[in-house]
């Protein structure tokens, strides 16, 4: 049994920002027996729920487009009294956009490569920025969005992706260098290359450290809300956002992994399962695996994700998340 689950997003798609698309999208999911959908909370640099301001400590804004009663109070809402698990999705996680106006004057909270640019290109080309995992103020930031997050909303878990990391050519800003530069590695390397074995193990280790935090965090604040991350395959998640996630899970820090496994051979497709950071996890916790199912310009063919979902079934894992509502709408046949 295959247990589907889906991404909502607020990209490409109105289901945030529309009541009677939001309604549709409970409809599509009961009707086709979806047992999960995954909801935007965190993106874009603002939050989707009311964040009580002792706990936004960062001032992220509340998205102006959603409408009144909030969108993510009623969908959320009505997910739940259709049994259908609610994941709170951080999508940016330490990610934003350059121009996000909380961050004006705050330069001193971001990360930055070696030519000291704190802009990052995604995809090539959207600019964003990251926050530096090391600083306190970042920290109890992100940890705060997400206790208020897992007490305000009836949410089954909470979920962060690849930006709970940075990216690998970063962390050059003043603070980190200078605590790098604390240890015996930094002594004898002051300036590390991006690729360096030790300097990457060791800004590693601060995501490691935010993410121990906010399972604590949670555990105080939330038991019964379980937290899950959606990164990709091990080995580029560590050597391109420097996440550990199979350090994670051997840790006890996280509840699930969902392996994002993009592909469209479908050859790459069971090499990345076979991947033995992915069976180790699975023989700890449940692991899923999310699937493109397709993107605005980048449709899929039916037959192809129907392939790779079989794949996928075949392994006896957790479930399945689809990458994204909009596009995995035409995979299903209309709803009755």
């Amino acid at each position: 049994m295959e247990r589907l689950g889906l991404w909502l997003t607020t990209v490409d798609s109105a289901v945030m920002y529309d009541a009677a698309e939001s309604q549709r999208a409970v409809q599509f999911l009961q009707t086709h027996a979806f047992k999960r959908a995954a909801v935007p909370l965190q993106t874009g640099g603002q939050v989707l729920w009311p964040v009580r301001a002792q706990n936004n400590r960062l001032g992220m804004p509340l998205d102006p487009r959603l409408p009144q009663p909030l969108s993510t109070d009623v969908l959320i809402g009505a997910l739940n009294r259709n049994g259908i698990e609610t994941v709170g999705w951080f999508e940016f996680g330490l990610m934003a956009p350059a121009e996000a106006p909380w961050l004006a004057g705050r330069e001193r909270l971001l990360l930055r490569n070696q030519a000291g640019e704190t802009t990052w290109l995604e995809g090539g080309q959207l600019k964003r920025v990251w926050l530096n995992p090391a600083l306190a103020e970042v920290r109890d930031g992100l940890t705060a969005l997400v206790v208020d997050a897992c007490q305000h909303l009836p949410l089954t878990a909470i979920q962060f992706d690849d930006h709970l990391g940075y990216p690998a050519t970063f962390g050059y800003d003043p603070t980190t260098l200078a605590l790098w530069r604390s240890t015996a590695a930094g002594a004898r390397q002051p300036t590390p290359a991006p690729d360096d074995p030790a300097w990457i193990a060791w800004r590693s280790g601060w995501i490691t450290s935010l993410v121990a935090q906010i399972r604590q965090a949670m555990a105080r604040s939330c038991p019964g809300v379980r937290l899950s991350v959606a990164p990709n395959p091990q080995q580029f998640s560590y050597s391109n956002y420097l996440a550990n996630w199979g350090d994670w899970v051997q840790r006890g820090l996280v509840d699930e992994v969902v392996v994002q496994i993009y592909r469209n051979d479908p050859a790459a497709l069971r090499a990345e399962l076979a991947d033995p950071t992915l069976r180790q996890a699975a023989t700890k916790l449940p692991v899923r695996i999310g699937l493109l199912a397709g993107l605005r310009a980048q449709p899929k063919a039916p037959a192809q994700l129907l392939l790779e979902r079989q794949i996928v079934a075949e392994q006896g894992l957790a479930g399945i998340d689809l990458f994204f509502y909009e596009s995995a709408k035409p995979h299903f046949s209309p709803p009755r």
